[in-house]
């Protein structure tokens, strides 16, 4: 019975990548920079939100429903409601954003949210106001 030389030393080869430079970040000490026009999360400036369910009835995968703001910012919301995003469900598409009459509705910058709880991913859209 021989000896397989190239199956035993194949596995010391892998001693040489550890003197090698990393090809990963180290989050979050090290940051990527995000990108311009980078689709994140929602902001809806409340303002000028007029409630008009545009955004939820154009949404493809039901992400958007309307619920009912007990604090109205806007006299012309009539309708008294503001979206709220399921992000279990979005896909990012911006469609919502494209249909908002008064172009309250816009997405960020800001894309990272880790939670092990899915209840946790029903948010409500950041008032531009708040980031400002």
């Amino acid at each position: 019975m021989a000896i397989d030389i190239k199956g035993v030393l194949s596995p010391l080869s892998a001693i040489g990548t550890l003197f090698k430079h990393p090809n990963t970040l180290t989050y979050p000490e090290t940051k990527r920079e995000i990108p311009k026009g980078y689709r994140g999360f929602h902001i809806n400036d409340l303002e000028a939100c007029i409630g008009c369910a545009n955004c939820q009835d154009v949404c493809m995968n039901e992400a958007i429903d309307m619920i009912h703001d007990d604090n109205p910012h806007n006299p012309k919301n009539t309708s008294g409601c503001i979206p709220r995003i399921d992000y279990g469900r979005c896909c990012w598409c911006s469609l919502c954003t494209d249909v908002c009459p008064p172009h309250s509705l816009k997405l960020d910058n800001e894309c990272i949210y880790a939670d092990a709880d899915p209840d946790n991913f029903l948010f409500m859209p950041k008032n531009k106001k708040d980031i400002s």
